[in-house]
């Protein structure tokens, strides 16, 4: 909100420090960008393949789970079975004990790596995106000196209003295909 207010108040101070002349403003779509940029592509199939082997995993864990299950149900079962002897029924009911335990702590490690790879996988996906803005935010800021441009806007991002903070410009100032231009000239075709 301070940052806003910062910004909006050097966006109106700039006429009075600089003549109408020398300002020059850019526009940009950030979440276009970030969307079209190749990288984006990559790292986005990198982390769908990694969230799959988890799955893989996670799917191979809750089958043990589920035979655990039932192996406990057809202990238990026996030892209630009265066709058995006492000891058998005993020896049944330890077992269904130690495989309830079993199944217990089969839950707990299924529960724990479902909950370790999604907190996983949005640190890579924070990590991923931090880094690719930073790329894309160079690119802009290297192209805005290049063409002489005094500031430069972002016209996806959103007030706390969910308004556009960006309400108007003039299309010759969006400057978004030239730089997607630019961050995509390393992508193979």
């Amino acid at each position: 909100m301070i940052r806003k207010i910062t910004l909006m108040a050097m966006i109106a101070l700039l006429p009075a420090m600089m003549s109408a002349q020398d300002i020059k403003f850019g526009v940009v779509d950030m979440e276009q960008l970030f969307k079209d940029y190749y990288k984006t592509k990559i790292a986005n199939g990198k982390l769908k393949k990694q969230a799959e082997t988890y799955k893989r995993y996670s799917d191979k864990l809750a089958k043990s789970q589920l035979q655990l299950t039932e192996e406990f149900k057809t202990l238990r079962d026996s030892s209630q079975n009265i066709a058995f002897s006492a000891s058998q029924r005993e020896s049944k009911r330890l077992s269904a004990q130690d495989k309830y335990r079993q199944l217990k702590a089969k839950e707990v490690e299924l529960e724990q790596y479902g909950r370790e790879k999604r907190i996983q996988l949005r640190d890579q996906e924070a990590k991923m995106r931090q880094d690719i803005l930073i790329e894309i935010r160079k690119s802009i800021a290297k192209y805005a000196k290049q063409n002489n441009f005094t500031i430069v806007l972002d016209s996806s991002g959103k007030t706390l209003n969910d308004i556009s903070a960006v309400i108007y410009y003039q299309t010759q100032i969006d400057i978004t295909e030239n730089i997607l231009k630019i961050i995509n000239q390393g992508a193979t075709k």
